[in-house]
């Protein structure tokens, strides 16, 4: 069967029942987001290691093993590393993610997966889907911006790979009306944040759902807190956003961001490693 005829029939490759419940209608109760995966610590927060995935997937697949509402894994932006060592990690623990892709950028420099890559995490059960085609945060973006990067992400991605492109997962977390708007029009279903508290509900014609951003700082006891729905570290957690969101209201959303790419890549040679990343404005 052709990729052509696999959209037009609406079928996926998202074969595995973890993976097809982002896509069939149902959400999960929770969902953990990465970024990077390095082999060693790394200055970047959200960078975890290697050991760090291996324990945080072990402790997915024993809980989505004996409890109803399965916890679903979702990586940002694209970068090589989830092919790299995710990908095989993922396979160790029999599970399958969602991989949201800055389309723009694939295959662009050895940060990034390329093509066939994408392709490859189609074909083993994993879903490829959008993260935009520039990583612009979408509230900044003119109408036509907006239009721009969900339309063209969206064609491409289902070009490329063969299978219908219903989810995006928002750069920077952020999104308002007007964005989930335009997405629906796009054609998009579901809108993914870095809302953690956040429960799935539909807004402006998509379903919007929250995710945990996992940062290496991130203790596996505190993971299962949250996937627990531990009350007291959910305050705790919920807490320190809303100082954040204080911060960023007081700032404006653009030096905001500014100053978390710098705090966010810690230690002397964080200016160098961001500028060695190509820009890839993580979340």
């Amino acid at each position: 069967m052709t990729r052509e005829r696999q959209l037009e029939n609406g079928a996926s490759r998202d074969t595995t029942d973890s993976t097809a419940r982002l896509h069939e209608g149902t959400t999960p109760r929770r969902i953990l987001t990465y970024h990077e995966v390095e082999p060693e610590k790394s200055t970047y927060i959200y960078a975890v290691t290697s050991q760090q995935l291996d324990e945080q997937l072990k402790l997915v697949a024993e809980r989505n093993r004996r409890e109803t509402d399965s916890t679903e894994l979702t990586f940002d932006d694209g970068h090589i590393s989830n092919y790299e060592i995710a990908r095989p990690l993922l396979e160790r623990h029999a599970s399958k993610a969602v991989f949201f892709v800055t389309v723009g950028r694939v295959g662009t420099n050895g940060q990034t997966m390329n093509w066939e890559q994408l392709r490859t995490l189609t074909n083993a059960g994993h879903s490829v889907q959008s993260h935009g085609w520039s990583h612009k945060f979408l509230i900044h973006c003119s109408t036509t911006e907006l239009r721009d990067e969900l339309n063209r992400s969206k064609a491409e991605l289902e070009h490329r790979t063969g299978v219908p492109v219903i989810s995006i997962s928002v750069p920077g977390g952020r999104w308002n009306a007007p964005v989930l708007r335009a997405a629906a029009d796009a054609g998009y279903q579901r809108v993914y944040t870095s809302e953690f508290w956040r429960e799935p509900g539909p807004r402006q014609g998509v379903m919007v759902t929250g995710r945990l951003m996992i940062r290496s700082d991130m203790s596996v006891a505190q993971i299962e807190k949250w996937l627990s729905a531990d009350a007291q570290s959910l305050r705790k957690m919920r807490a320190k956003n809303f100082v954040k969101d204080a911060v960023r209201r007081v700032t404006g959303d653009r030096l905001y961001h500014e100053l978390w790419c710098w705090l966010a890549v810690s230690g002397p040679s964080g200016a160098d490693k961001e500028s060695e990343q190509v820009s890839l404005h993580r979340t």
